[in-house]
């Protein structure tokens, strides 16, 4: 059966990357230095990045900064399936992915979970032509069933961590990709555990 995947075009996704800004320095933006002797000025705390909301994939997650929604439509042998797909890319080096599609309720009560989030994965694998360094079952929220892997397409030098999460019939695709090395254990540590699925309360009110 063939399973979904939107391959990820890595450079022309990060395209939204901030241009050079050079500050405008002019009279009114110089600080004027008083004769008294001033303070040190204390560094400002870190500011906390908020969650991100999908409401109609209900789930939040923390993004470094706000990401783009991208939406696809494959026709399969199972029917259309949409795929909704969050993106943020930074310094065209970085990116971060999050996504989420819908399968038949039938299907899933059916079939084999193991094995459809195996066959997700190996599309995957296959479309990013990359080699899977190591892979293991997780659990989201200690019920549902999960896969991980650590994957590295040598063509394109990605680095990539994945996780795929089946919800009932909803499965999601959380994956973060780096061109410049290996992804550093924290920053997979806050955007993966950022992850949380939304109570229908909190779907009405994310505040």
């Amino acid at each position: 059966m063939k399973l979904l995947f939107s391959i990820l075009i890595f450079a022309g996704l990060l395209l939204s990357c901030n241009a050079d800004s050079t500050p405008n320095i002019n009279e009114s933006t110089r600080t004027k230095v008083s004769r008294d002797i001033q303070k040190p000025a204390l560094a400002p705390a870190p500011k906390a990045i908020a969650p991100f909301y999908s409401k109609k994939g209900g789930f939040s997650i923390v993004f470094p900064d706000t990401p783009k929604e991208h939406q696809h439509t494959t026709t399969s042998e199972i029917g259309q399936i949409e795929l909704t797909q969050y993106i943020y890319g930074k310094d065209d080096t970085h990116a971060w992915v999050a996504s989420f599609s819908d399968y038949p309720k039938r299907m899933i009560q059916l079939g084999n979970k193991d094995q459809l989030l195996k066959g997700i994965k190996h599309r995957i694998v296959e479309d990013l032509r990359a080699t899977v360094l190591s892979e293991e079952k997780i659990k989201l929220e200690d019920k549902y069933d999960g896969l991980s892997f650590l994957a590295k397409a040598k063509k394109r030098d990605l680095n990539i961590v994945y996780k795929i999460f089946l919800v009932k019939n909803r499965v999601y695709q959380l994956s973060m990709y780096s061109s410049i090395g290996s992804i550093e254990v924290q920053d997979s540590t806050e955007f993966f555990g950022s992850f949380k699925l939304i109570s229908e309360e909190e779907n009405k009110d994310p505040s």
